[in-house]
């Protein structure tokens, strides 16, 4: 017969006594949760980026068919060049030739843009383009051009160009006039010019001019673009202008207008710009690349009044905030005001908290930023605090809840308005959140249970 004792059925039947992890343990395992919830955030983050490269791919579409960001290339003066090419030892045959350029830059250019900008939308998601009128000028004074020996100054061939981008719909509605007399407009399939589309305008000289002679350029383009507009300006002063009903534009380019004139119903901006290198320029068969790659445009881009999908990426960023705060309420809740919270709730609060940028991308698309954000507000404040009021049987805790995370997101809305203060405002609240953190928790006994 055993010695062992056998414990007696009433022993047997005895409830174990529950786990007490403490104040610190539970604590712990509210932030495990937080890092656990920032998956779902981290998941919503990719449909966010996913959705933004849909819209930016409707733009290239868009801009494909309609016109791409035009940059316009004002008169200049090209005078064609050729330079025979060394025989090989025995070689037989009609000479061959390299042929190159000449460019001569405007001592002065003006350029007057007028844009009539709308918006094309494709689904739920649109792009902004334009048609654009560019009146242009300019005074070239020819110099005496010397070129190396052995290489011939085809001046019978000289010819003026202007360009843009793309001038699909711009070559019909082309016009350049010389000292007063209209020239004719012609392709340039010889240009090889990547990024730009080129117009020639045939001067139909017999020799070269005079040194000195200056030619006074009047004419312009006709053109669709999307999204932004600029100048090249390729001259020794170059005064460009550009005006368009839209009020919010971002003025883009190496200079920033001289003056400037943004208004809710549109804008008008003015460059004075230049080129520090020499008017006269040696180029060689590709001129075309080496002429547009030499200078930076001036211009604008047309931006939404509030980039959706830009405002909810910067809304997401602060979720992690969000639900942190919303958990360190609960916290409270339970320190100060005694309720019981279980982990799965926080977990249920937090899904609710991290749905917001969801939501606000759903509703963003269709009915804009502003509507969204105040639907997604509305529908994620009334669902937690609906539900903390169950959790906590405490109508006026489930109203305080309700006045903290509709503060919250009242903040933040106008943290995502004052873009430029934005780290400041962030900082500030954060300090002032913690502050009042540490005031209800002082008397707070963190050892006990």
């Amino acid at each position: 017969m055993s010695d062992i004792p056998h414990p007696s059925p009433a022993a047997a039947a005895q409830p174990r006594p529950p786990l007490r992890l403490g104040r610190a343990g539970k604590l712990a395992l509210v932030g495990g949760l937080l890092l656990v919830l920032l998956l779902p955030h981290f998941m919503i983050e990719g449909v966010i980026e996913e959705r933004e490269s849909y819209q930016e791919q409707v733009r290239e579409g868009i801009a494909r068919s309609w016109g791409p960001a035009q940059s316009v290339l004002g008169p200049v003066l090209m005078v064609p060049t050729r330079t025979p090419i060394p025989r090989a030892v025995g070689e037989t045959g009609p000479q061959r030739w390299e042929r190159g350029a000449v460019a001569v830059l405007p001592a002065r250019m003006g350029a007057e843009a007028r844009l009539k900008p709308e918006r094309r939308r494709r689904g739920l998601f649109e792009a902004v383009i334009y048609e654009a009128e560019v009146a242009l000028s300019a005074t070239i004074a020819v110099p005496a051009i010397s070129a190396e020996p052995g290489t011939d100054l085809l001046w019978g061939e000289a010819f003026l160009v202007t360009g843009a981008s793309d001038l699909r719909s711009a070559a019909a509605g082309a016009r350049l006039s010389a000292d007063g007399r209209e020239l004719a407009a012609r392709d340039a399939p010889d240009a090889n010019c990547f990024g730009a589309e080129l117009v020639r305008w045939d001067l139909g000289l017999d020799g070269p001019p005079e040194p000195g002679r200056t030619l006074t350029l009047a004419g312009g383009l006709s053109m669709r673009g999307t999204g932004s507009f600029g100048v090249l300006p390729l001259a020794r002063r170059a005064e460009l202008s550009v005006a368009a009903p839209w009020p919010t534009p971002s003025f883009t380019g190496a200079g920033l207008p001289v003056r400037s004139d943004v208004t809710e119903t549109g804008f008008s901006a003015s460059w004075q710009e230049g080129t520090g290198q020499p008017l006269v320029r040696h180029l060689g068969s590709n001129w075309c690349q080496a002429l547009t790659a030499s200078g930076s445009s001036v211009g604008v881009d047309l931006l939404e009044a509030v980039p959706t999908y830009r405002m909810v990426t910067r809304a997401s960023k602060y979720a992690a905030m969000f639900l942190a705060l919303a958990f360190l309420t609960y916290v409270l809740f339970e320190l100060v005001a005694g309720v019981r919270i279980h982990l799965v709730q926080y977990g249920l609060l937090g899904l609710s908290v991290v749905l917001f940028p969801l939501l606000l991308l759903a509703f963003g698309e269709p009915l804009g930023f502003a509507a969204a954000y105040l639907i997604s507000t509305a529908a994620v404040v009334a669902q937690a605090s609906a539900y903390t009021a169950a959790v906590t049987r405490r109508v006026a805790l489930a109203g305080l809840f309700a006045g903290i995370l509709g503060g919250l997101f009242g903040f933040l809305y106008v943290v995502l308005s004052l873009e430029a203060y934005a780290l400041l405002a962030g900082t500030v609240a954060l300090f002032a959140a913690l502050s009042v953190v540490m005031a209800v928790t002082r008397r707070v006994d963190w050892a006990g249970e």
